[in-house]
C-alpha cells in the first residue's frame, strides 16, 4: 500500500472509531452495522485483502500531473526545510487541517519558492491573480477569496500563511490545492 494512502487510511480509521461508534473493525471485515457512512470525497474499498482509501477529486482539474511534477523539487525542499509530515499535507488536501508549526511553515516556504512573497516578505498574489485571469469561470471567486483572506490572516509568516490558506480553501475549494 502506498505510504500516503496508508497514512490517510489510518488517520481516517481512527477518526471514524472516535466519531462514529457504529463503525467497528472485526478481523479483516469492515462492518457498518446496517449504516452507510459517506465521507466528503472519500471512498473505502476492499482490494487484495487490504482496505484502500481512494481520495476522489483531491485537486482542481487545472492542477495537472505536469504541474505537480514541476513542483516536486520545491515540495521536497520545503518538506525537508520545515520537517512537515507527508500525512499532514495529504490531510489538508482532504480537508483535515492540523495546526502544527511544520505545516504552517511549509505553506510559507511554498509561497517563497513559488514567488508569492515580495521584498518585504509579505504575500503578493499578482502571479496567482494573473493565473486565474486566464480562467474566467474562477476569476470572481478567486478575487473575492483573496480579498477576504488577506484581511483575516494574521500572525508571523508561518501563521499568516496557514490562516490564509485555510481561509482560501474554505472560500474557494474549487481552486485550492496544497502542493
Amino acid at each position: 500500500m502506498d505510504r500516503k494512502v496508508f497514512a490517510v487510511y489510518h488517520y481516517l480509521k481512527n477518526l471514524f472509531h472516535l466519531l462514529f461508534p457504529i463503525l467497528s473493525l472485526h478481523g479483516d471485515d469492515l462492518e457498518l452495522e446496517n449504516h452507510i457512512i459517506i465521507g466528503a470525497d472519500v471512498h473505502v474499498a476492499r482490494l487484495d485483502e487490504m482496505f484502500i482509501i481512494n481520495t476522489l477529486q483531491t485537486r482542481p482539474s487545472f492542477v495537472s500531473d505536469d504541474m505537480i511534477a514541476k513542483a516536486a523539487s520545491v515540495v521536497n525542499a520545503c518538506q525537508t526545510q520545515t520537517g512537515v509530515a507527508t500525512a499532514d499535507i495529504e490531510s489538508v488536501r482532504n480537508g483535515i487541517w492540523s495546526e502544527g508549526r511544520p505545516l504552517m511553515c511549509y505553506m510559507y516556504c511554498l509561497w517563497e519558492q513559488f514567488g508569492l512573497v515580495d521584498d518585504k516578505r509579505e504575500l503578493s498574489l499578482n502571479g496567482m491573480l494573473t493565473f486565474f485571469q486566464r480562467m474566467p469561470a474562477y476569476r470572481a471567486e478567486v478575487q473575492r477569496a483573496i480579498s477576504e483572506c488577506k484581511r483575516i490572516a494574521n500572525g508571523d509568516n508561518c501563521q499568516y500563511a496557514y490562516t490564509f490558506n485555510k481561509c482560501y480553501a474554505e472560500r474557494s475549494p474549487r481552486t485550492y490545492y496544497l502542493f
